[in-house]
């Protein structure tokens, strides 16, 4: 019997940062400005696979790009910070930030996230390989089996997971499954906006530990870990993890404030115990962690870029309402108030 929601994996995608790339995708900072290779070839089977855009193709994304997702300027002792929603995959056409998002990216000196993708300790961190007795538990039982059967019918090489915990495989697969539909964790808005802000040089800080993101998608003990994995297979054998994924990506693209608002409403992620505690574990605990670090790194006169997952802006609980609780004014920029009102 499953353990957890057939949406607690979705949860675990969508609020942790992911490495989950196929390709070298946005992140890196030669992406604003540099020409590279096509997409290579693919059987008619596969999903496209993801491209590095030429430097005409970026520099026209870049042009025509609107808002989407989630932003909040932020102010208290007499300067403003900002909150960004991001999505942890992405169309490419989505990638770029619209002109509200890059004013906001110009008038901040720190660019905060939930981790840094190019600091070589973290990537060492979430690349760690299963505990050999953990790991042959998941063969005799085949769930590693099962995860690599679904990884060849997505098209992905036998090797593609060899660095990764098995936990962290099923949540790739989760992540990838939504290229069939033009998603990917190459286009990652988080990872956009690391890539622009190494371009012009502004410091990016990690709000959280690559180590407490490996336990969240791998868990803290074995018979987590199954769960965790048992609801990635019931997901991606069902296709209910791609249709989810591409609901709530679109709920991002569209900046659909009012289903994020009430996303606890909708996830069928909190009917057990164990569901409301790994949902708590997976947001508020971490949401009521980031906060301090917004507030500590603001008071220091820093103008804040704060850039998470989107689930970490919704509820009583996001980042916005714990900041107000605080003493900050809140003021909703993307979507405009005027737009949520029509969301209603």
């Amino acid at each position: 019997m499953r353990s957890l929601s057939k949406r607690t994996v979705i949860t675990a995608v969508l609020s942790v940062t992911t490495l989950f790339s196929t390709s070298m995708g946005l992140h890196s900072s030669a992406a604003w400005g540099q020409a590279a290779t096509p997409p290579p070839a693919a059987s008619s089977s596969c999903p496209v696979a993801a491209h590095m855009p030429s430097a005409p193709e970026l520099k026209d994304i870049a042009r025509t790009a609107t808002d989407r997702g989630f932003l909040w300027q932020v102010t208290s002792d007499g300067h403003s910070s900002w909150l960004y929603g991001t999505m942890h995959v992405a169309k490419l056409n989505w990638a770029f930030p619209g002109p509200l998002i890059r004013a906001a990216l110009h008038q901040s000196d720190t660019i905060a996230v939930e981790l840094s993708l190019s600091d070589p300790a973290t990537l060492q961190v979430l690349r760690d390989k299963e505990d050999p007795a953990r790991l042959q538990h998941l063969v005799d039982t085949h769930r590693k089996a099962r995860l690599d059967e679904i990884a060849a019918q997505q098209c992905l090489p036998p090797y593609a997971f060899d660095a990764l915990a098995t936990g962290m495989e099923a949540a790739a697969l989760v992540s990838l499954s939504g290229r069939k539909d033009g998603i990917y964790p190459d286009y990652a808005i988080d990872s956009v906006i690391q890539g622009y802000a190494r371009s012009v040089h502004k410091p990016i800080v990690p709000l959280e530990t690559a180590t407490a993101q490996r336990q969240l998608l791998i868990g803290t003990t074995a018979a987590a870990e199954d769960a965790l994995i048992d609801d990635a297979l019931h997901d991606l054998s069902s296709d209910t993890g791609r249709k989810e994924l591409l609901a709530i990506a679109t709920m991002w693209a569209n900046s659909d404030l009012n289903k994020l608002e009430h996303y606890r409403e909708w996830c069928d992620c909190l009917k057990t115990a164990q569901e409301k505690a790994h949902t708590k574990a997976m947001l508020d605990d971490r949401n009521i962690e980031m906060v301090k670090k917004i507030i500590q790194m603001h008071a220091s006169s820093h103008k804040l870029f704060v850039a998470v997952g989107a689930l970490h802006m919704s509820g009583p609980n996001g980042l916005p309402a714990l900041l107000r609780k605080e003493g900050f004014k809140v003021t909703q920029i993307v979507p405009s108030p005027s737009a949520t009102a029509s969301q209603l």
